[in-house]
């Protein structure tokens, strides 16, 4: 199944981002369960002492009015007081009531052992701001540690999944492509996995047409050196005058004739295999007399071709004034391969008609 970096990216990027999230409400949770309890028991506790002294030491005053005094500087915008008849009803209530994480603690005010008034204090633990910044000193080591975790885990995943591959592939391009090894191997299944593969085939197929050429060259030298042997054998023959007889020497020249010819077939087949094999070889353009350019391609073979019951017909339509941007080396080559091949597979008579004519900016050859 193929799955590109992009879906892994994703995907990873996801599983981080629920993962950041489930910590951070595991870190709340064990906040409020644990930290956040633990301060509201100890607020309980707090607020049970105070109203414990307050009752205490209201006991000793003799009317209500000299009980609210004695309470009034304890109430606040966190902590209000309440007085209570003995059934629980207000008397008298200073302080702002807390509309959250209320505390409530109460105590009896008692005189000589018998119940005046009820005393209550409704207080407030902490405001969300103050909750939310408690929360943030205790547990904000937690938060960057899992920022910091997470970049070191994104860092790692792309240094695995895309930089150690390509970085990899880069050392390997770095060699010499046709002395390289290739081991099968199981490729992965996203583009870096391609980019592999398509490495790996481009390698095979510069490794397989470097035997093909070379195997090539072997079978060309050893086809040639038959041919040049021959030549060579007839012609030593030939220049030392020994051989006097006209048709023994027309034999001579006749498979001289022959073994050249072979010679010839062989290059013309190592030079098409040439172009076949270089299509990426730097091409030399000059801005070149159109007319003087074709001329000098075609006019050799008007004579060589006298010989071998084949006419070249070269007719131009271009004034001098004409130039072309060619590469005349390439030019040459394609026009020696196709006249070769008119000359080995034409019908005798043999007449090659070549019209070059000129039509605005271009010219054009028929």
């Amino acid at each position: 199944m193929h799955q590109s970096i992009r879906f892994k990216l994703s995907v990873f990027f996801l599983v981080m981002f629920l993962l950041f999230v489930a910590t951070l409400l595991l870190s709340f949770i064990f906040f409020f369960r644990n930290d956040f309890r633990y301060d509201v028991v100890k607020e309980e506790q707090y607020y049970q002492n105070v109203v414990s002294r307050l009752a205490e030491k209201a006991s000793a005053s003799k009317d209500e009015k000299s009980i609210e005094g004695l309470l009034t500087p304890y109430a606040n915008h966190r902590m209000q007081i309440q007085l209570l008849d003995v059934k629980g009803n207000v008397l008298w209530s200073l302080g702002q009531s807390p509309t959250i994480i209320n505390i409530s603690a109460k105590d009896y005010i008692i005189t000589r052992g018998i119940v005046r008034y009820g005393l209550r204090i409704n207080g407030m633990n902490l405001t969300r701001t103050e909750v939310f910044e408690e929360y943030a000193i205790k547990y904000l080591w937690i938060i960057l540690l899992l920022f910091t975790s997470l970049f070191l885990l994104i860092a790692f995943f792309l240094h695995l999944s895309i930089t150690k591959p390509v970085l990899a592939l880069y050392r390997r391009m770095e060699n010499n492509p046709l002395k390289m090894k290739i081991r099968a191997k199981d490729y992965r299944h996203d583009e870096i996995g391609v980019l592999e593969k398509r490495f790996d085939q481009m390698i095979h197929r510069l490794q397989t047409v470097d035997r093909q050429q070379q195997t090539m060259l072997a079978a060309i030298s050893h086809d040639l050196k038959t041919p040049l042997t021959s030549i060579i054998t007839y012609t030593e023959r030939l220049s030392s005058g020994k051989v006097s007889d006209q048709k023994k020497q027309q034999h001579y020249y006749e498979v001289i004739s022959r073994k050249a010819d072979d010679i010839r077939d062989l290059i013309d087949k190592f030079q098409d295999a040439a172009l076949v094999t270089d299509l990426n070889a730097p091409v030399d353009f000059q801005i070149v007399s159109a007319s003087e350019f074709w001329q000098s391609v075609l006019e050799p073979y008007t004579e060589e071709w006298d010989g071998v019951d084949a006419k070249l017909e070269y007719d131009s339509k271009i004034d001098n004034t004409q130039t072309v941007r060619v590469d005349a080396s390439l030019i040459n080559r394609l026009i020696a391969n196709i006249m070769g091949n008119a000359i080995k597979y034409g019908a005798r008579p043999l007449i090659v008609h070549v019209y070059i004519t000129q039509s605005h900016n271009d010219i054009s050859k028929n």
